[in-house]
Parts: structure tokens; sequence; C-alpha cells
């Protein structure tokens, strides 16, 4: 049985692992002490914010490691259910792999959480985008609006869907 400075120490370690970005084995010590230590919240947040680290960089257009972010994600929502930054980033994962369904359902988890998360909303409004639903593009842009009237990616969506929607009504009419 480890002692309480032993643990101490191995979190320690396991920071500044993840600091290096050495997350694989930060990950590791992080999980064994979990293991050991399931009521510990230190262990369980350095665990979740290791894990966030990881997914972050694997999520990231250079990295492109959303497959492995997507479980990285899940394992969150596992720890901590009730994490809407989890479901979001989760949410996030299932967009960049294509899968939108997924995706949508992850983001409407994180608003049941947090209703008031424009990032959300506003990624919300891109999925329906991409499935060409532009009237309930608009109303989740206009909801992420509501919340923060200058949120500049929800106002250049907005302006641009609302140009295409325009577009479609001008060009059926014709």
């Amino acid at each position: 049985m480890e002692s309480h400075k032993d643990t101490k120490s191995l979190i320690e370690k396991a920071k500044i692992l993840r600091n290096q970005e050495k997350y694989e084995e930060a990950l590791e010590i992080l999980d064994e002490l979990y293991k050991n230590n399931p009521n510990s919240e230190e262990v369980k947040n350095n665990l979740i914010e290791t894990l966030f680290n990881y997914g972050g960089y694997l999520n990231d257009v250079y990295t492109q490691g959303y497959e492995k972010a997507k479980q990285l994600f899940k394992r969150i929502t596992e720890l901590s259910s009730n994490n809407y930054r989890a479901h979001y980033n989760l949410g996030i994962a299932f967009f960049n792999l294509g899968h939108m369904e997924n995706a949508k359902e992850s983001f409407e988890t994180a608003l049941s959480i947090n209703p008031n998360y424009k990032y959300c909303l506003y990624n919300l409004g891109l999925i329906y985008e991409e499935m060409e639903s532009y009237e309930e593009a608009l109303v989740y842009y206009e909801k992420a609006l509501d919340i923060d009237p200058t949120f500049s990616y929800a106002l250049t969506a907005h302006s641009q869907t609302r140009r295409k929607l325009d577009d479609l009504k001008r060009f059926k009419i014709n």
C-alpha cells in the first residue's frame, strides 16, 4: 500500500510529464494511482486534466488523432458524467470524424448540463449547416449570439448561413 507522500510525489511526476506532453507516461502513473485510490478526488482530477490535455492535443487539426481523442473524452464522461466540457469535446472528436449524429448527441448532452455554453450552440449550428438545414443552423447561431452578442464565430456563421438561405430562396423563385 502506497503512502500519502508516495501518492503526492507520483501526482507531481505525472504533472511534470503532462507539462512535457508525455501524456502516455503521465496516464500510466495516474491510471495506476486511480486504480489504487478510486475515492481520491485529487487523483481523479489529475487524471481528468491529463485526459483533457491529451485529448485536446489529439483533437487538433495538425495532430488529427480524432479516434484516440474520442476514446479519451469518452473516458472522462465515464469518470465524470456531468462534465459538460468532456461531452462537448467528445462532440468535437465525433464531428472531426464525420459522425454528425454522435456529435449532435454529445453537444446536446453538454447543453443539458450547461444550457448557456455558446460553443456547443455554435457547433450544433455547424452540424445543421453541414446537413443543409440552414433554418435550424440559424436558430443555434442566434442562441449562441443571445448569450454573447460579440461571439465572432457565430456572427460570421450566422451571416454566411443567412446569405446561403437568401441565395437558395432567390434561386428557387427564378
